[in-house]
């Protein structure tokens, strides 16, 4: 018969329930079932402090679970915040600490179908290299809200319509609405109900951007940013060291590789060229001679 702590749950129930004052669960999934076999052993006078990550693409492929939210305030006593970049899994209690590779889903855990093979460590929070990466998480964490719950699950559920399903995850981001002025208004109250064919497709936009719900509108524009900047063709536009215009015949080759049924090439490059003029107003701007261009051109005081 196996032991209680020969699992990876094991060993993290083991170190939480004989735990004082405060534990720590942090991880990139974190799924409910999985999480109230955790909870099981901490006292209720015990504070829970969770960190986590909620992109849309995650939530959407069920590897995270927004109701966390809801067993968590049933509960009380805890904190739960959102961590851009998350990577590590650390459980930890007083000084103790499990570090390794399991996520708090029931295969990470290694119970129940499925079980992934996973490894937990144990060290404690002086580590050097754990304090500097507590550190970074409590520099780059904020506090998940029921808004930021209701926003990642609608810009998830956007991910399952027949339009969504057509994008691309794995290549770069190209946004193919033409109201990127809407864009961080969506962003943080993504519309539900009826929606027209252009709210479809911007929040389309928005969700495989796998943009982390909660962003301030400067960062947020920061994200867009530096998404839109790696788009091959924005790429060389912005990395122009004089005056240069990019028109539709010089981007032809690249948009023809993501064209398709629902969007031609023409329909991909007025959604380019929105996106570029708007979030790049400093940078490049729209101009229409024969046919619409977008133009770098370079500060007259030689500043970016």
């Amino acid at each position: 018969m196996e032991a209680a702590n020969d699992t990876q749950g094991g060993r993290i129930r083991a170190l939480f329930e004989s735990a004082i004052g405060s534990v720590s669960v942090i991880a990139p999934f974190i799924k409910v079932d999985a999480l109230r076999s955790l909870l099981d052993v901490i006292p209720t006078d015990t504070h829970l402090h969770c960190a986590t990550r909620w992109l849309p693409q995650e939530v959407a492929a069920g590897v995270s679970d927004l109701e966390i939210l809801d067993m968590l305030e049933k509960r009380g006593n805890f904190t739960l915040s959102l961590v851009d970049r998350l990577h590590a899994k650390l459980y930890i209690a007083g000084e103790r600490c499990l570090v390794g590779s399991a996520n708090v889903t029931l295969a990470g855990l290694g119970e129940g179908g499925g079980r992934n093979i996973e490894v937990l460590v144990e060290t404690t929070i002086d580590n050097l290299g754990i304090a500097a990466t507590l550190e970074e998480i409590s520099q780059a964490e904020r506090p998940a809200t029921r808004l930021m719950a209701q926003a990642a699950r609608r810009l998830a559920d956007s991910l399952s319509t027949s339009m969504a399903s057509k994008v691309d995850l794995e290549a770069p981001w190209f946004p193919i609405s033409r109201r990127p002025e809407y864009a961080y208004q969506f962003y943080t109250q993504p519309p539900s109900g009826y929606l027209r064919a252009t709210d479809r497709i911007l929040l389309t936009d928005l969700a495989s951007s796998n943009l982390q719900p909660g962003l301030k509108e400067d960062d947020f524009r920061t994200a867009v940013r530096s998404l839109l900047a790696a788009i091959p063709i924005a790429e060389a536009l912005l990395d122009a060291t004089e005056d240069t215009t990019l028109t539709r015949s010089d981007a032809h080759s690249y948009l023809e590789t993501i064209s398709g049924d629902d969007f031609s090439t023409n329909d991909l490059w007025l959604a380019f060229v929105n996106w570029m003029a708007y979030f790049f107003h400093d940078r490049v701007m729209k101009q229409e001679i024969t046919e619409i261009a977008l133009r770098c051109a370079q500060p007259l005081d030689g500043t970016s």
